[in-house]
């Protein structure tokens, strides 16, 4: 559970943490059910992220070390444990502990390749995110300001999980959480959750981190206001801005006929300027999250506590860091660092790949051009369109080898498979240079496929061939050819 707050909370915030704190200390998995599945399935996840502490768990117990050799075997059973524990009437009552249950044995199997069994609890979170109605704002009346903030960062893990869906190839058979039509009714701004970190957080209020006396919300004489700290949830929110924008095309082209009767100059015109958009759109972020920025020299977001009388602390649980203090006076420690760079890694490949996959688009729509009919685009006006945007593609490679060493393994892993899936689609469209063999733009597209490749055989640590973008399954029935 330490490693869960420390390292993956981040970037799966399924918990409120003071809360989740003083469960766990009053053994509250004893006697609910619910929570028991939930301490359970975050334990899968934190084997399923982490493998390099694998070794670290099976070491605490002897029994452990001889039953589980392997991930895989540890996650399967954790995900036996929470599905045997259900009872007949266990959906009848449903709660955000049972969506975030099955939402991380989802994550979690898919980090060793168990592609299909990680498909079956998609069903099941995405069934129990339409009951909740997580996409609707007006099934948010009624709750308290903790659950509110929990089931709108919900909500978000599920688009990005859309997202996924979407731009991916060989997703297509993955069930999605929107109907045609439905990404355009909803309303996105109300749901992004709050930029306050949980212990600010409390059932009946929210209170204000710069005046922990003032309810959050309090009208403020403007000329006493200062920046407000970079918090972990600023960085939840960011990343959910990238998403959004990203997708924006697909929002509103999804289920609308007009797109079809669309010329590809217009739908040239429209990506570009979208590509405009999204490549600038971080040039305000805090320093923290900067693709620049160094885990050595930035003061990573604080995490003080208000759920006791004790006085804040850095770490989460029993972590080996020791807090220490800046110049100024200031407690951090390693580990909030180490948060702030684990989200700086997933914000910054999220925004390249994205970025990436609109160049695709982009090609796609040129090639059209010159296909298609009545078309007055020459081959030699699409093939320099093509080798213009190499340019671009070629910066957005730069980049993101930049970012994947210059961040520590220890930052990356924490991401997973996700980061080594978009890392991969990134570097697959360098196989298909539109220069000849022997010009500069291919030679230096050579390199960085190595260098590429030399990074994923650090990054994906799956046991299993990855079967993602595969049919994997295997129909019975069907008769085979021969």
């Amino acid at each position: 559970m330490a490693d869960y707050l420390d390292l993956i909370y981040p970037l799966v915030p399924v918990v409120h943490r003071p809360s989740f704190r003083h469960d766990l200390g009053s053994n509250r998995d004893i006697t609910d059910p619910d929570f028991f599945g939930l301490v359970i399935g975050l334990a899968a996840l934190a084997v399923g992220l982490l493998p390099s502490r694998f070794r670290n768990y099976r070491a605490v117990d002897p029994e452990v070390s001889i039953r589980f050799e392997t991930r895989t075997a540890l996650i399967n059973c954790c995900a036996e444990i929470c599905t045997r524990q259900r009872t007949t009437n266990y959906w009848d009552h449903i709660n955000h502990r049972k969506w975030a249950t099955c939402y991380v044995l989802s994550v979690a199997c898919f980090q060793t390749g168990q592609v299909n069994r990680s498909r079956m609890f998609d069903v099941e979170y995405l069934q129990l995110a339409r009951l909740l109605g997580l996409h609707r704002i007006s099934e948010y009346e009624g709750l308290n300001c903790i659950e509110t903030q929990l089931r709108k960062k919900a909500f978000w893990m599920l688009f990005y999980s859309y997202a996924h869906t979407r731009v991916q190839s060989g997703r297509w058979e993955y069930l999605t959480y929107f109907c045609p039509g439905e990404l355009r009714e909803v309303n996105y701004d109300a749901l992004m959750p709050l930029d306050i970190e949980d212990e600010h957080i409390f059932c009946d209020r929210v209170v204000d981190p710069t005046s922990p006396m003032v309810p959050h919300g309090t009208p403020r004489n403007s000329q006493q206001e200062t920046p407000a700290p970079f918090t972990l949830s600023g960085g939840f929110i960011l990343h959910s801005k990238v998403f959004l924008t990203g997708l924006k095309d697909a929002i509103v082209t999804v289920g609308c006929e007009c797109e079809a009767r669309r010329s590809p100059a217009d739908r040239l015109a429209r990506k570009r300027e979208l590509l405009q958009e999204l490549r600038y759109m971080l040039d305000g972020a805090p320093d923290p999250m900067r693709q620049w920025a160094s885990y050595e020299t930035c003061h990573a977001p604080s995490t003080p506590r208000f759920d006791d009388d004790r006085p804040a602390v850095p770490s989460s649980l029993s972590s080996p860091a020791e807090p220490r203090c800046t110049a100024e006076g200031r407690p951090y420690s390693k580990i909030i660092q180490g948060q702030a760079e684990i989200m700086r890694a997933n914000l910054h490949v999220t925004h390249l790949w994205l970025q990436s996959l609109l160049l695709e688009q982009i090609d796609v729509v040129i090639q059209e051009t010159a296909i298609g009919g009545g078309s007055t685009a020459s081959s030699e006006e699409v093939s320099a369109a093509l080798k213009a945007n190499w340019v671009e593609r070629e910066d957005i490679c730069r980049q993101l080898l930049h970012l994947l060493h210059s961040i520590p393994y220890v930052y990356l892993e924490p991401n997973g498979l996700y980061l080594a899936y978009k890392v991969r689609d990134v570097a697959v469209t360098l196989l298909n240079c539109p220069f000849d063999g022997h010009e500069r733009p291919a030679l230096r597209a050579v390199q960085y496929m190595r260098d590429f490749t030399r990074k994923l055989s650090e990054i994906d640590r799956s046991e299993s061939v990855n079967t993602n973008s595969l049919r994997s399954w295997i129909d019975l029935d069907r008769q085979p050819t021969i």
